[in-house]
C-alpha cells in the first residue's frame, strides 16, 4: 500500500485485558459475552468478530480521519455481559497505527480517555492519555488501566458499559486515518482481566 496515496493510515487496536483468576484449568474459565459495538462522533463500526478466548473481541472502525490540520472525534461503546462470581480487575489497552507526516509539519496525536459504567466493570482509574507523533512510522502505544471494582458486584456478575473517547489530531502537511481501507486498519481489540470474587 502507498500511504502517500491513502494519507495516513492510523490503525487503532485496542486491547483490553481481562485476564481470568480461576482456581480451574484453562478450559473452565469464564467467558464475556460482548453487546453491539457502537461508534459515533466521527467514526463508526463497520464489524466485530469475537476472539477464541472467550474475553475478546476486535472492531473494526470505519471513517475516522483528520487530514491537515483537522481535528477528528470518535466515541465507542461496547456492551459488556460479565459471568457470575468474576468482576474485572484491569484493562489493557494497544493502539497500533501509522503516521505520514511532512518534515515541516508539527505531527499528528492520538488522544483517549476511558470510562466504565454498570455490572462489574466498576469505575476506571486512569488519567487521560496522549500519543505524539512527529515522523511517519508505525507505532505502538499501549495503556494500562486499573478498575476500582464497587462493592456489591459479586452478587452475580452483570451488564456494563465500556466507552472509549478518541481524538486524532493533524498539523498541516500531517494525517491520520483510521479505517478499513487495509484490512489490519481500524482494529479495536477488547481484552478484559478478571478476578474471581
Amino acid at each position: 500500500m502507498n500511504f502517500k496515496q491513502f494519507g495516513v493510515l492510523l490503525s487503532l487496536s485496542t486491547i483490553l485485558g481481562i485476564n481470568a483468576i480461576a482456581t480451574k484449568v484453562l478450559a473452565d474459565e469464564p467467558s464475556i459475552t460482548f453487546g453491539d459495538a457502537l461508534g459515533s462522533g466521527g467514526c463508526s463500526v463497520a464489524d466485530q468478530l469475537p476472539g477464541d478466548d472467550g474475553r475478546s473481541l476486535s472492531i473494526v472502525l470505519d471513517n475516522f480521519s483528520a487530514f491537515n490540520g483537522q481535528r477528528q472525534k470518535c466515541i465507542l461503546r461496547v456492551q459488556t455481559f460479565i459471568p457470575s462470581g468474576f468482576i474485572v480487575q484491569d484493562v489493557q489497552v494497544l493502539y497500533q497505527g501509522t503516521t505520514d507526516i511532512n518534515s515541516k509539519s508539527k505531527g499528528t496525536s492520538l488522544n483517549r480517555t476511558y470510562s466504565f459504567s454498570g455490572g462489574a466493570l466498576g469505575q476506571a482509574v486512569a488519567p487521560p492519555k496522549t500519543s505524539k507523533f512527529t515522523s511517519s512510522k508505525a507505532f505502538a502505544e499501549q495503556d494500562e488501566i486499573t478498575v476500582l471494582a464497587a462493592t456489591g458486584l459479586c452478587s452475580g456478575g452483570g451488564q456494563g458499559l465500556l466507552g472509549i473517547n478518541m481524538i486524532a489530531q493533524s498539523s498541516a502537511g500531517s494525517s491520520i486515518f483510521v479505517d478499513t481501507a487495509d484490512l489490519n486498519a481500524g482494529d479495536v481489540r477488547l481484552y478484559f482481566d478478571l478476578k474471581r470474587c
